[in-house]
């Protein structure tokens, strides 16, 4: 069944997204690229992949906030050649985002990540939560 105003309002968080892209292209920032990433649980731990090709481990920040695990990584790169009576300068930007919510509760303090040819790996150990636990009356 067709709702009107479902589509509108559709419609009005569609339009928001399209300024906010227009803003952050007018003001010279691009918007933050996407990358790959499996999520994969192997029983007593999650195990996380995520392609990042191009980056370098000191510019890969990774962290857990609000039960999500997020990878941030940053490249900036500046290069300058002079030749004759002019200065060529290039720079290269680039910054990539995930903020990925986990299916459970995770040991911070016993996770590993390795970094190797742009494809970075976590491994996030499970805890034990206790779901429910039976008390005895004395």
């Amino acid at each position: 069944m067709f709702d009107l105003f479902e589509e509108m309002k559709r419609m009005q968080e569609r339009m928001n997204r399209l300024f906010e892209e227009f803003d952050r292209f007018r003001l010279g920032t691009m918007p933050t690229e996407m990358f790959a990433v499996d999520v994969i649980d192997e029983g007593d731990s999650i195990r996380v992949v995520a392609d990042l090709p191009g980056f370098n481990k000191d510019e890969i920040e990774i962290y857990i906030e609000d039960g999500s695990l997020v990878i941030k990584a940053e490249k900036k790169e500046e290069r300058e050649e002079k030749e004759k009576n002019y200065i060529m300068r290039e720079r290269k930007y680039g910054e990539v985002y995930r903020k990925i919510m986990l299916p459970t509760e995770v040991d911070i303090e016993k996770a590993k990540a390795n970094y190797n040819n742009g494809v970075l790996e976590i491994i996030l150990p499970k805890t034990e939560k206790v779901a429910r636990k039976t008390i005895k009356i004395d």
